[in-house]
């Protein structure tokens, strides 16, 4: 039930002025760029005041079906295929316009929900938000495919708050949420697991 974000692996991220003007533009496949031209957040994000950021993602289409979104295609072509095509890693190579992890099963998880839980991996303050399933969270938030409001007043509990603290690990000093044995351990109330 909850995920590590998608880890990107170059600059498909846009401004969101940039975005907004790509999601007017038309394309060959009839398709609109909102389909690959989602907003983006990280930990920065829940822990402070959100920036308008938007990425390019073109989660598991094919090269083929990439190019057919013409702008964000050219874009991740000019910004991210010269740093990918130097790679030590074939498949990072070869897949150049997808990110380096897609996060199959965080998208699977959360796409019938309207909304998810996130929470930064590493924050002073273990904090939980309600992000959009459009959103497209990176690999440093926790996201967690539940929609109900008890799951998220539970998380955001006292009692969860020790529990993460005592059975997270850290880096440096800042308390890391580690998924695995944070959340997935977590004596949640019957009928919550």
């Amino acid at each position: 039930t909850a995920f590590q974000g998608i880890t990107k692996g170059g600059a498909f991220d846009i401004p969101g002025e940039q975005a907004r003007e790509w999601l007017r533009a038309p394309n060959p496949n009839g398709q609109p760029n909102a389909a690959v031209v989602r907003p983006w957040r990280n930990g920065m994000d829940v822990t402070q005041r959100p920036a308008d950021k938007w990425i390019v993602d073109f989660s598991e289409h094919e090269e083929a079906d990439a190019s057919l979104f013409e702008l964000p295609f050219n874009h991740v072509v000019a910004h991210v295929k010269p740093e990918r095509v130097l790679v030590a890693r074939e498949r990072r190579r070869r897949i150049w316009w997808q990110f380096n992890e897609t996060a199959p099963g965080m998208r699977a998880a959360i796409a019938n929900l309207g909304r998810a839980i996130a929470t930064p991996e590493v924050a002073k303050h273990r904090v939980f938000v309600w992000i959009a399933s459009g959103i497209v969270p990176d690999k440093n938030l926790v996201a967690i495919a539940r929609a109900d409001d008890t799951t998220f007043g539970v998380l955001h509990s006292r009692f969860h708050q020790l529990w993460s603290l005592r059975l997270g690990s850290s880096l440096e000093d800042r308390p890391r949420y580690t998924s695995s044995t944070t959340f997935e351990t977590f004596p949640f109330p019957p009928g919550l697991t």
